[in-house]
């Protein structure tokens, strides 16, 4: 990834949070920003609820221009190798970004759905071919797959709108 492009996905993942804490200290107002600390364990928010990690809308591979909402990429190892996010056991919800909301589940149900709907030996070289099977960056030590949004929704979920309504 070139460090321009690395620039302005973090800075609309900042941006991005930003906007969910504020929808979230309307139903907890004693909820935290995680510190830096924290999100290394893939946290960003605490709450009396649980923990928290915010997932922005992301391309389907480099080339696409624009983020979409009907697939999810879901990582099970990182970039280094280690525990990605969605094995993570100091994570109890995900929030996935759309147009208009946010929707929550809980990690660990996503998780078992993931496992039974992915198979992960399955290895693909292309990010267009990795819905639920498993893909790995080039020079990279990640491993990924991608579900389909629909998938997302058939677990108990909560639907949070942008409006904060």
């Amino acid at each position: 990834m070139r460090a321009r492009d690395f620039t302005a996905s973090w800075n609309r993942g900042q941006e991005l949070e930003r906007k969910f804490y504020e929808i979230l200290k309307l139903r907890d107002k004693n909820a935290r920003q995680a510190t830096p600390q924290e999100q290394y364990k893939h946290i960003d928010f605490f709450t009396y609820f649980g923990t928290i990690d915010v997932k922005s809308k992301k391309r389907i591979g480099r080339a696409d221009v624009d983020e979409q909402e009907t697939i999810v990429w879901l990582e099970y190892k990182n970039v280094q190798g280690r525990n990605g996010w969605l094995v993570s056991p100091f994570v109890d919800i995900l929030a996935f970004e759309r147009d208009d909301d946010f929707i929550l589940v809980k990690r660990k149900e996503l998780q078992q759905m993931a496992d039974e709907l992915c198979n992960l030996d399955n290895m693909v070289d292309k990010s267009s071919d990795a819905l639920y099977k498993g893909y790995t960056r080039k020079g990279r030590k990640d491993l990924i797959t991608q579900v389909k949004m629909k998938d997302v929704m058939e677990l108990e979920h909560k639907v949070w709108s942008k409006n904060g309504i």
